[in-house]
């Protein structure tokens, strides 16, 4: 399959530069190189994407549908990356570059972030199968171009300074985008195929991905989907280099994300949960009564986290003096089903074990324990169609999720105000 790696960088500016010009004649005066240069630079670009970007005429080029979706993602890729090496020279006080995402070669960035990831030049020739004065060439040309010193040796390891790994980040985000471009043709070519990688915090797991997969799965059949599990955090990292597409999950209006966009899709809420033999069970306790328990504490400096320690707070009760700090719901189940754990989830993430009597909520929902959850992605993603179709299928499983909590009138109310609260924010 085609990789974003694989295509000439050069022959990609070629080709958007094309897209804006009404004639190859004014294209290749716009590139400084000749006409026959440009027509053979298009020509091995199509004939590697098996598509045709433009159409000849006599009233000059046009480009296709299929070359305006797959270029629209590339024009966004090279910004990415021009942006990044403008804003890496910044860093060292030197002048911008003109148009660097012509200067800079796929060889080059290759190179580049095989030594990031491996520490070294022979481990990095090893992974790409290149010989290692070849590496440490383009790793110069790269560092030439950008004139910025990227590695640095202490001795064992070659390592890069901070503003160096965001430069690599971005450059990560900027493939990821040419790679958009790239599965919007496969569908063209294999329809109903391509791919989705999705985020999920704790809560998405149990109460909205699996509905989503289920059903985009059955009409999608051909699509391959990966899900990372992770912390916000590390969601978020893995969001803004392009390796995940967007994440589900509970929203945080407590953090600045300029660069990021936060969509609420329905409202939660938390409950205490125990075993259905607590010896809490069917009463509404104190918050001192219930700390008298050991508990699963949620992770610090979340949101639910926040929410636990406000409820304890208001009541005036001590933290327990037995606890287990966790994300994990599967854990957390585990030692509510073996003794008198309590801890805080969402009615969906113990909906079946409550179905079967295993475990139950004690008590009413705690008090302005309402969450947003919805789904976090680049504020200046392009999503692909096939990206688009999940996004909207998790709106519409989301409205049903609302509907079926009773959230029709009053939540989806707070929904619609937490989603201008976001966007106001950030």
């Amino acid at each position: 399959m085609m990789q974003s790696e694989d295509l000439n960088l050069r022959h990609l500016f070629a080709a958007v530069t094309t897209s804006k010009s009404d004639s190859i004649s004014n294209a290749s005066e716009s590139l400084h190189i000749s006409q026959p240069a440009l027509t053979h630079a298009i020509h091995k670009l199509e004939g590697l994407l098996g598509q045709a970007l433009f159409v000849r005429s006599n009233r000059g080029i046009q480009t296709t549908p299929a070359g305006r979706l797959f270029l629209s993602h590339v024009q966004d890729g090279l910004g990415i990356l021009a942006a990044a090496a403008q804003k890496l020279r910044q860093s060292e006080r030197l002048a911008p570059l003109i148009t660097p995402e012509r200067q800079i070669s796929n060889t080059q960035i290759r190179a580049f972030l095989a030594v990031l990831r491996t520490g070294g030049y022979s481990l990095a020739a090893r992974s790409l199968n290149f010989s290692q004065p070849s590496i440490y060439r383009a790793v110069q040309e790269l560092q030439f171009v950008l004139g910025v010193p990227l590695f640095a040796s202490d001795g064992t390891l070659m390592r890069a300074p901070d503003g160096v790994q965001h430069f690599a980040d971005q450059i990560r985000l900027a493939l990821a985008s040419i790679q958009s471009g790239i599965d919007e043709l496969n569908a063209i070519d294999k329809p109903g195929t391509g791919r989705i990688c999705v985020g999920s915090l704790p809560l998405a797991r149990s109460a909205l991905l699996p509905n989503v997969l289920a059903s985009f799965g059955n009409t999608h059949p051909r699509v391959a989907i990966t899900v990372v599990e992770g912390q916000f955090a590390e969601l978020v990292s893995s969001l803004r280099d392009g390796s995940i597409d967007m994440f589900f999950g509970a929203l945080r209006r407590d953090i600045e994300l300029p660069d990021l966009r936060q969509q609420a899709l329905f409202m939660d809420e938390l409950y205490v949960v125990g075993r259905s033999g607590h010896p809490l069970a069917g009463k509404t306790p104190t918050p001192v009564e219930l700390t008298a328990y050991p508990w699963i504490v949620p992770m610090a400096h979340s949101p639910m986290r926040s929410i636990w320690e406000d409820f304890l707070s208001r009541g005036n009760a001590p933290f327990p003096a037995q606890q287990v700090e966790c994300g994990s719901v599967l854990l957390a189940r585990g030692l509510m089903c073996n003794g008198d754990w309590l801890g805080l989830m969402s009615r969906h993430q113990f909906a079946l074990e409550h179905q079967y009597n295993v475990l139950k909520h004690i008590g009413p929902p705690l008090p302005d324990s309402d969450r947003p959850i919805g789904v976090t992605m680049r504020r200046t993603w392009r999503p692909t169609l096939l990206q688009k179709a999940f996004l909207d299928l998790a709106e519409e499983i989301s409205k049903s999720i609302s509907r079926a909590d009773g959230q029709d009138t009053v939540r989806a109310e707070k929904t619609r105000s937490v989603q201008q609260v976001l966007s106001t924010c950030h």
